[in-house]
């Protein structure tokens, strides 16, 4: 991930976007590279208390398959727990997936007619955490 930029409150919470320098996905069906240039759009509250934190979690990025097919893939979820935690997430190697939630519905979109156009009917759901720049999903199909 590259570095975040705030936007700051638009009345809805703190927005802010980072962009992803790309990545790779490795599952029994599927594997491939993340390309550059998708993202995560923000949103952020503080609870009255200001020791909890939620962000509001909306990203977009493509997936290049190992047999070169391209699929588009937006989440949409939430990431919760104590806001020292949530703030330093970006350190590597500070706190674990255990300090606090994340979870994500997914949705993917690619070429119905082709190789993987079954993708455009799963129903996805992942947990995911971050270590210092990467971000790490355990993703499954809800059957």
């Amino acid at each position: 991930m590259e570095e975040f930029h705030p936007i700051g409150d638009g009345g809805h919470g703190n927005r802010a976007t980072v962009i992803f320098k790309g990545g790779r996905f490795e599952g029994p069906h599927l594997r491939g590279t993340i390309l550059p240039g998708g993202g995560d759009w923000e949103t952020i509250q503080n609870t009255p208390s200001e020791s909890l934190q939620t962000a509001h979690l909306d990203t977009r990025y493509n997936l290049l398959t190992h047999d070169n097919h391209c699929i588009y893939l937006r989440t949409t979820g939430v990431r919760t727990g104590p806001r020292d935690v949530l703030e330093a997430l970006g350190e590597e190697d500070k706190h674990t997936a255990h300090d606090y939630k994340m979870r994500l519905n997914l949705t993917f979109e690619c070429d119905d007619a082709g190789k993987y156009g079954w993708l455009n009917r799963v129903v996805g759901i992942a947990s995911s955490g971050r270590n210092g720049g990467r971000v790490i999903y355990d993703a499954f199909e809800v059957l």
